[in-house]
């Protein structure tokens, strides 16, 4: 099931990015801030567990997913590209044309993921990672 994401989550929350060495680790600080600015907040939950969290916000026609993480032990499993669908379907509605992220240009298995769900090389941030400083590939997809 994918729900919107509750303050009440931010335990589940911080465990699941805590714990996959690739993810943007968030503060609850984040989160509220996150919540104040509107930024769209989306959980996967199987189970009563939540296993999985979209960040993305909407500006004029483009929109951005700030993070995205999936419990290395549900992979492989679809929530990952669910979670990338139902923010896609929420972007069209919105009249959103593009959508931007950033990914870790040594993450191959996110790189691949993002490639199967229609998102294509955009350009690169030099440095724009840390713990370990890392170049990030800026991605894009256009919708239709």
């Amino acid at each position: 099931m994918i729900r919107d994401f509750d303050l009440a989550d931010f335990e589940s929350i911080r465990k699941l990015l805590s714990s996959i060495p690739e993810a943007a680790p968030w503060s609850a600080d984040d989160f509220q801030l996150a919540l104040q600015r509107n930024l769209c907040l989306r959980v996967a939950e199987e189970s009563g567990i939540v296993c999985g969290l979209i960040v993305f916000r909407i500006m004029a026609d483009e929109a951005e997913i700030l993070n995205l993480a999936v419990d290395s032990n549900s992979r492989r499993r679809g929530i990952g590209s669910r979670l990338i669908s139902e923010s896609i379907t929420a972007c069209k509605a919105a009249g959103v044309k593009n959508i931007y992220l950033e990914v870790r240009d040594s993450n191959e298995a996110a790189r691949s993921f993002y490639s199967r769900m229609g998102f294509m090389g955009a350009g690169q941030r030099r440095q724009y990672y840390r713990q370990p400083i890392e170049d990030a590939l800026v991605l894009r997809r256009t919708l239709e």
